[in-house]
């Protein structure tokens, strides 16, 4: 879900040879899921969420993506939460 989503370094993760022929892990992005989980465990908002993957983005991945692109992610995050809330 997170690669389909948000994938500011464009990984093709999507395709388990082409990761594994360029030497990329599938979970490159799975320590900041769970920080992201965490975050709507705790009552985080949208917002909040947002700002949270701009600022890995820009200070752990030296990237910045344009204005609202994680807007799929982070309500992709939700529906998920909702889902297993509903459990």
């Amino acid at each position: 879900m997170c690669a389909k989503h948000w994938n500011p370094i464009g990984i093709p993760m999507e395709n388990t040879a082409t990761s594994e022929k360029l030497g990329l892990p599938e979970d490159e992005y799975d320590n900041y899921l769970i920080q992201v989980m965490r975050l709507v465990v705790d009552g985080a908002s949208p917002r909040q969420i947002s700002d949270y993957l701009g600022k890995v983005e820009n200070e752990y991945l030296m990237l910045s993506s344009p204005s609202g692109s994680k807007d799929d992610f982070v309500n992709a995050v939700f529906e998920l939460a909702k889902r297993s809330a509903a459990r």
